[in-house]
């Protein structure tokens, strides 16, 4: 599945015209028609509606669903916000079909919302600016009303090139949109807003769908990659040494779980390096090999993928660690107070994966977390631009790019239960056992992203996911990779 910019629909939409014969009036009646019966799906019994509709052509798209509901005897309320005269002769057609079959329209001055549920139909995809204060305030009204809410394409307010509400949105129970479906349904503040997201193309050719590049593509079971399974005559230096650079005082709970993630997802063998002091409080893993900071020579020699950073912090041996790898020529995966401008720009390897929160990404792209959560797919391809490296930008919508590969990839699994601490100390560890297992670093970014959210999944089906914590993702590690391996 593929994710498309604003653009891009607008540009296939153009294309169905164009290529595939369909008139813009067949496109919207389409539209509207299929808002329709998820409603009449969702709420058989429904006897009223409210619809709000403004210039654009959702405007013109709810003018259908408005029609259709009387035709079937629904009550409908319809209000407009906007200029009217504005809309374009596609909406204007509909909005003439509406008067002619009787229907009334309503200027919006804050009346009271009679529906049993309300379309929105008001702003579309085009939107980039911030909302003035009447928009807001309707917007804030409509949310207010206790009835379920049906945005037409993404819920007026929400940026469907960022998901950034601006700086509100309709908070919807239901979104239908067509042609493409949008990257802002699913950055940032997109799946909160949009609620359950029905997709229809509108009957447009794969020609038309192809003629544009899309922006993201989501990983799933069928393009997620993983390490293939073992054969009988194995050994463990087959899958994978991973070296875990960190665990300064007070903070080794980091390495630990790393290293612990790791040995679930496969690696071979797993040594920790930590502060000299802490050396015995990881004693009580037997799998683990753990020696001091001062043992990285003889390490490094031995490991074949290196995770950087987890507990390692900024003290003066923690840099002195940080120096002696400035010439390994192995694959690293950096995270956490390794993630600096200075230290990825003095590394030699050239196979590195960066997993960045916001507020790390924010410092090495020497601008501010609410800028990169504003448009977090400018953020990643900025990550991915300026250092060589596999960026792994996490969050809501967690994106893996590399530069040079297109489109870059976007993870739309998981849950808000990994909003917790050490979840990515688990990640880190999960990439490099995947790097260790020969897969290439961007697959091996990719199939750990995966991996990880669809263990929250499964925490999340037993328990409520508000307990989740990183030592249960490690649990469920081989589970989940043995049910996508599984038929």
């Amino acid at each position: 599945m593929f994710l498309y910019s604003p653009k891009s629909v607008y540009a296939m939409d153009k294309a169905a015209v164009e290529i595939d014969g369909l008139s813009e009036v067949e496109l919207m009646n389409r539209a509207g028609s299929r808002v329709w019966s998820v409603i009449c799906e969702r709420w058989p019994e429904l006897k009223s509606i409210t619809v709000f509709a403004g210039p654009g052509n959702n405007g013109g798209d709810a003018f259908v669903v408005a029609t259709l509901a009387r035709k079937q005897g629904v009550n409908v309320q319809f209000f407009a916000v906007g200029d009217l005269s504005q809309q374009s002769e596609t909406s204007t057609h509909f909005s003439d079909a509406w008067h002619q079959a009787g229907g009334e329209i309503d200027k919006w001055q804050q009346q009271a919302i009679k529906g049993d549920i309300i379309v929105d139909g008001l702003l579309g995809i085009g939107l980039s600016r911030e909302l003035d204060e009447d928009w807001q305030g309707l917007i804030q009204q409509i949310n207010q009303c206790a009835v379920p809410k049906i945005a037409i394409d993404i819920p007026s307010g929400l940026s469907a090139e960022t998901g950034t509400a601006k700086p509100c949105a309709i908070d919807a129970e239901i979104t239908v949109t067509f042609i493409g479906k949008k990257v802002g349904h699913a950055l940032a503040d997109g799946p909160d807003y949009c609620g359950e997201l029905i997709f229809d193309d509108l009957g447009i050719s794969s020609a038309t769908r192809f003629s544009q590049m899309p922006a993201l593509e989501v990983i799933d079971e069928a393009n997620v990659c993983l390490p293939p399974k073992r054969k009988r005559n194995s050994h463990k230096n087959l899958f994978g040494h991973v070296l875990v650079v960190g665990g300064d005082k007070s903070m080794v709970g980091a390495a630990s779980l790393a290293a612990q993630a790791a040995l679930r997802t496969g690696a071979g063998m797993v040594s920790v390096l930590v502060h000299p002091d802490c050396v015995h409080d990881l004693a009580t893993i037997p799998e683990l090999m753990v020696q001091s900071w001062d043992d990285i020579d003889a390490k490094l020699a031995q490991a074949t993928v290196l995770v950087v950073g987890p507990g390692l912090g900024r003290g003066i041996e923690a840099m002195a660690c940080l120096q002696k790898l400035y010439k390994v020529d192995k694959p690293m995966v950096i995270d956490a107070s390794a993630l600096s401008p200075g230290f990825l720009q003095s590394l030699s390897s050239q196979e590195l994966v960066i997993t960045p929160h916001p507020g790390e990404a924010a410092a090495l792209l020497a601008t501010t977390t609410n800028e990169v959560q504003a448009d977090r797919l400018a953020a990643s391809s900025a990550l991915s631009q300026q250092f060589p490296v596999v960026s792994v930008l996490k969050g809501s919508g967690t994106v893996v790019q590399q530069l040079g590969v297109d489109p870059p990839a976007i993870n739309l699994r998981g849950n808000a239960g990994m909003a917790s601490a050490g979840m990515g100390d688990v990640l880190s560890g999960m990439i490099a056992a995947f790097v260790g297992q020969q897969l290439p670093i961007y697959e091996a970014a990719r199939a750990g992203v995966f991996v990880h959210a669809l263990c929250a999944e499964n925490f999340a089906q037993e328990l409520d996911e508000s307990g989740l914590i990183a030592s249960d993702i490690t649990d469920r590690i081989p589970k989940i990779i043995h049910q996508l391996r599984s038929p």
